[in-house]
């Protein structure tokens, strides 16, 4: 298991963070703008909404990585039938590269087992290097949409809003 370099750490979100991780989904976002994959980014992409943040951090659902104490990534998970869904996963591009992401994706993983979650779930879009090659390395296999749950359905319904879903897939990691 690889280390985050000096400097780096995992810890919980603190609720006095929402707006930093507001400013930092946002710039993450960003690198979404030259793929053209998401429709209508306008001047600055759209993020999680603060209320959403805040009941998540409140229900410790937060993972931060931080750099010498400040939020640079985070990720966001929730709990639906048995399993948690990883609603999403955030690294500000300058913090890019240094393991963070995986770092995060461990920390799900350990509050998965430790509230005996039946897998970790999320949506992704399939080619792109950072979304589903990243999510395979780690373990993650694609769901036939054969095999798609109802709420998945009714997350691609909110996502095809914004995005061509048919880019997207499903993924599961067994815990």
């Amino acid at each position: 298991m690889r280390q985050l370099p000096r400097g780096y750490k995992i810890r919980s979100a603190r609720k006095k963070e929402v707006r930093d991780l507001i400013a930092l989904d946002r710039a993450a976002s960003e690198l979404f703008r030259p793929t053209g994959l998401i429709r209508d980014m306008g001047e600055e992409p759209e993020s999680i909404p603060a209320k959403t943040l805040s009941e998540a951090i409140a229900a410790r659902a937060v993972p931060v990585g931080a750099f010498q104490g400040k939020a640079v990534g985070f990720a966001l998970f929730r709990w639906i039938e048995g399993a948690f869904y990883l609603d999403q996963i955030s690294v500000h591009p300058d913090h890019g590269h240094k393991g963070l992401g995986r770092a995060l994706m461990r920390a799900v993983f350990d509050e998965a087992r430790h509230y005996r979650a039946s897998a970790v779930y999320l949506s992704t879009f399939r080619d792109l290097a950072w979304n589903g090659p990243f999510y395979r390395t780690l373990g993650f296999e694609e769901i036939a949409r054969t095999d798609m749950l109802d709420w998945m359905h009714e997350i691609e319904n909110v996502q095809s809003t914004s995005m061509d879903t048919t880019l997207r897939c499903f993924m599961r990691f067994p815990i």
